[in-house]
């Protein structure tokens, strides 16, 4: 095991939304920042898994709701080559892009910040604390393990995988999990295939398919959505999760399931004229909309989202309804009225008695209903931000109890 001369960095675990947000902000108020990234290379969730809508930038009249990164990821987004735009979807605003370019334009604004260093297939694989605080880290990349003293540490994998090492306790794994998502692309669709009101019919064509069954039964809650090409078309699988699939998942059983439904699916678009020469392109690897979440200091709970709450240590702003996926219900909304939002306390980031470690994104402290909202892209921006500035504070203020910059 090598110990590692970087001392008194910002770690950042997780390459998605919000730890690209996490990294960036604490390397702008000058921290050292180590970002771990578990996959091949940086994007996270919109990447890996295709979203193309990405929510919860906007509030009811399509007005950005958080400032500060948010504002240049979307301006940096819509000025660049990602095919990006905002767009109303029923009531709601999202932005749409294209997630191989949202990749292309993660790492490249992480690249350009030399205060950032980036390890791609490393992983958190320890830690070490001491009082209130995380005193080393460490951490494994093909097959090699070193430490690092961190000043602060952020989790950003989405799975609350670093508070798992604290403290097998300080996370919480919901019995009845959120369901997955299984997201592929086809090219050679029908122009206007899926406009409206085909695109509807066609669904429900699909779903009546599933209830007689000549698809799976998961195809009663598909979706299909406009791609970022006029011949092309997002297929939305939804994926059963259930107690225990992190075992199953690690020995391929649902990402099998779901490549095995999508086959089904494209075989029954193939007979449809519209779909006769579609070709997949490109398939996304299983989403996790909830792997778990810290027990932290204060638990977002639905009823803040539905009273539009608001807190005096506010790490961003949220307006996405409640968007519960169940496996066996499929998807529910519960809508917050027009021109209402509640706030994402900094407190339900942090654990109780740790006061260098923040968990952002997916795996924040919250109810499964306040979660179902929470958990969004544009949420995961904001609080990464919030958290990176605070863990370049605690970076500053090890420096100036060790007799200043190294």
């Amino acid at each position: 095991m090598q110990r590692t001369d970087l001392e008194g960095v910002v770690v950042v675990c997780g390459a998605g939304a919000a730890g690209i947000a996490a990294a960036v902000s604490a390397a702008r108020q000058g921290a050292k920042v180590v970002l771990l990234e578990a996959g091949p290379r940086v994007g996270g969730t919109v990447a890996s898994a295709l979203i193309h809508t990405l929510a919860g930038f906007f509030d009811s009249a399509g007005e950005l709701l958080n400032d500060g990164l948010c504002r240049e990821l979307v301006q940096r987004l819509t000025a660049g080559g990602a095919l990006a735009r905002r767009r109303k979807m029923g009531r709601l605003w999202v932005l749409h892009i294209c997630p191989n370019a949202y990749q292309t334009c993660m790492a490249q604004w992480l690249g350009d910040n030399k205060r950032i260093d980036i390890l791609c297939g490393a992983r958190a694989s320890g830690i070490v604390r001491s009082g209130g605080s995380i005193r080393e880290l460490t951490a494994i990349r093909a097959g090699e393990s070193f430490r690092l003293t961190p000043a602060a540490v952020i989790d950003a994998t989405g799975t609350a995988e670093v508070a798992r090492l604290i403290g097998r306790t300080c996370v919480l794994d919901d019995k009845r999990p959120a369901a997955g998502g299984w997201v592929f692309r086809l090219r050679g669709v029908a122009p206007g295939a899926l406009a409206i009101p085909r695109g509807v019919a066609l669904v429900r064509r699909m779903r009546e398919a599933a209830g007689a069954g000549e698809l799976p039964a998961e195809c009663g809650h598909v979706w299909l959505d406009l791609g970022c090409h006029e011949d092309e078309a997002f297929v939305k699988q939804l994926v059963p999760m259930g107690d225990e699939w992190q075992a199953r998942e690690s020995r391929g059983e649902i990402s099998a399931r779901a490549r095995e439904t999508q086959d089904a699916i494209v075989k029954f678009l193939r007979r449809l004229p519209e779909f006769a020469r579609a070709e997949v392109v490109q398939t996304g690897s299983l989403g996790i909309r909830d792997g778990g979440r810290i027990r932290g200091r204060y638990t977002l709970s639905g009823d803040d989202v539905r009273h539009g709450r608001k807190f005096s240590d506010a790490a961003g702003r949220c307006a996405w309804p409640i968007e519960y996926w169940d496996s066996e219900r499929g998807i529910s909304l519960e809508y917050l009225p027009d021109g209402t939002h509640y706030e994402i306390p900094m407190s339900a980031l942090q654990l109780p008695g740790i006061e260098n470690f923040w968990a952002v994104g997916k795996c924040l402290s919250a109810d499964r209903y306040a979660h179902a909202s929470a958990r969004v892209v544009g949420a995961c921006w904001a609080m990464g931000e919030a958290a990176g500035q605070a863990a370049a504070a605690c970076a500053s203020a090890n420096r100036v109890a060790c007799g200043g910059a190294r």
